[in-house]
């Protein structure tokens, strides 16, 4: 152990040398209350002072980093010396931190660099693009239309359904050059690789807009129009909004009561085919009556007999579809589900639904079958 003092002052030498002073079996000769009392100390402000005045340190415990040997500035800290064995000091982890912060913050200037590059062409955004951009604008836009907050501050179902449709919706502006990464996004969003790229959480991510105030309150003003809303209503693509938007709700309201019954389950292709023919002929609201009953039978299945989890959790789409079956052979009428305070409409469904289409959260209460304006009908029942 070696001692190195950080006074000229012959009394605080003295104090320091006798806390530090050890015998051969390297055990503290005098203890803190002896040494206070021949230097008219209190105990309790002995430690202390020393730690103004000296430290000691040990070539075998050092940082394995820059291998400087570490300070113990208190008996305490010595006698736990071997826990800093193999550790990185304060120094260097404060290098690294910079080092980190430095080469994401890198990332984030190429990103946005990047896709400042690109052209957008609102001639090409189509009714889909029009539709992501505002709802996500009307969710989650700053007062002055110039950047978009991260998703993760927000409740569930303020952009759409379903967080994982969230993020579509927001990558999907992003490729589209619509939004531009922020560099006053939080670190912890970015990621880095080791190929030298990275990545960021969108959920976490914040996004400027690549429009100007102008332009934004133009294409609103537009959509909003009678006329240019009455035309939305004749797309094929305007139909197939609405039935993503349902599907949507109905796989957001699944993950939501699958968690509640500690059951897990990734929605596939089967599961977006059952829930696609569900809303087909029911509304959402009857599609949850399905869901809820398929995921508390599930539940209560694994509970009374000796099956896993897992054999439970994929019980609940072939349960969801009998349901379905079973209502249209019988012809029974299919309650309704009301809206839960933790799934409210959202600003995606109520731009299509109560905007477009002039309902009050029509997308939840009807089948879209009678939404959609008479001259559709064809399209619809074609599809």
């Amino acid at each position: 152990m070696q001692l190195v003092m950080l006074t000229d002052d012959k009394q605080s030498t003295r104090i320091c040398e006798d806390y530090w002073q050890q015998n051969e079996d390297g055990k503290f000769t005098l203890k803190v209350q002896e040494i206070a009392i021949s230097h008219g100390m209190k105990p309790h402000l002995l430690s202390n002072y020393v730690k103004q005045h000296a430290y000691v340190w040990l070539a075998t415990v050092c940082c394995m980093r820059c291998e400087e040997p570490y300070r113990f500035e208190t008996r305490g800290q010595y006698q736990e010396r071997n826990r800093y064995k193999r550790t990185v000091c304060t120094d260097c982890r404060k290098v690294e931190r910079q080092s980190i912060a430095d080469a994401k913050r890198s990332l984030l200037v190429k990103m946005r660099q990047s896709a400042e590059s690109k052209t957008v062409d609102l001639t090409a955004l189509g009714l889909k693009g029009t539709v992501y951009l505002l709802a996500t604008i009307q969710a989650l836009g700053t007062e002055n239309f110039s950047s978009i907050e991260p998703l993760y501050d927000y409740p569930a179902c303020t952009l759409s359904p379903d967080f994982a449709y969230d993020q579509k919706i927001i990558r999907y502006l992003l490729d589209k050059h619509l939004l531009l990464i922020s560099l006053n996004t939080r670190q912890e969003a970015v990621e880095l690789h080791d190929n030298e790229l990275g990545s960021i959480s969108l959920g976490v991510s914040t996004f400027d807009l690549a429009l100007s105030q102008c332009q934004i309150t133009e294409l609103i003003n537009e959509f909003r129009e009678s006329k240019a809303i009455h035309n939305i209503r004749q797309t094929p693509e305007f139909i197939e909004l609405c039935k993503e938007i349902q599907l949507n709700e109905c796989l957001g309201f699944l993950k939501a009561m699958l968690v509640d019954h500690k059951l897990s389950l990734v929605p596939g292709a089967k599961t977006k085919q059952v829930l696609t023919q569900c809303l087909d002929k029911f509304s959402v609201a009857q599609t949850y009556n399905f869901i809820w009953r398929a995921a508390t039978n599930a539940a209560a299945y694994y509970m009374r007999s000796n099956i896993s989890k897992k054999q439970a959790a994929n019980s609940v789409v072939g349960a969801i579809s009998r349901y379905m079956e079973q209502s249209l052979a019988n012809g029974w009428n299919v309650k309704s589900f009301e809206r839960n305070y933790s799934f409210p409409q959202s600003s995606l469904s109520r731009i299509v639904f109560n905007t477009i289409l002039g309902t009050d959260d029509g997308g939840f209460k009807q089948p879209l079958h009678e939404l959609i304006e008479p001259e559709n009908s064809s399209t619809w029942l074609a599809r």
